[in-house]
């Protein structure tokens, strides 16, 4: 155990127009298949002044920072299961998934991996709505 660094390494590899998250470069993946645009990811981590803690590779994003992690995951998660992305929803999105506590971030991350694990994207959409609903993004 000794030596080993204590660093956080997530990483969001993108193919296409799909995002796959991983705990780590070379662990299995998380989520994969999210049907969602790099520019959104990047927006986001802009908005939280959050540059610092990740690292553009040709094939995706590098994550030193674990809380950022779980805040992409949960944003891409609820971004991706929208149909009509205008603005004000991904401004209202991004402004929630920001604010959310520890213990409520910890929530929609463990429910949106144990949910794909067990139904695989499509049941991210569960998680998706009853984050926005939740709170007062979608009726």
């Amino acid at each position: 155990m000794r030596g080993m660094s204590t660093q956080f390494n997530g990483f969001i590899l993108f193919k296409g127009d799909r995002a796959y998250f991983k705990r780590d470069v070379l662990g299995s993946t998380e989520i994969g298949r999210l049907r969602i645009n790099k520019e959104f990811i990047m927006d986001f981590i802009k908005s939280m002044n959050s540059s610092s803690k990740i690292k553009v590779t040709k094939s995706g994003l590098r994550v030193f920072d674990e809380g950022l992690y779980k805040r992409l995951l949960v944003y891409a998660v609820t971004l991706a299961c929208i149909r009509r992305k205008n603005s004000l929803r991904v401004l209202k999105i991004t402004e929630v998934i920001s604010k959310l506590d520890e213990y409520s971030l910890h929530f929609w991350y463990t429910e949106a991996i144990s949910r794909f694990k067990e139904r695989g994207v499509r049941a991210l959409w569960c998680v998706s709505r009853s984050l926005r609903v939740l709170y007062g993004i979608s009726r």
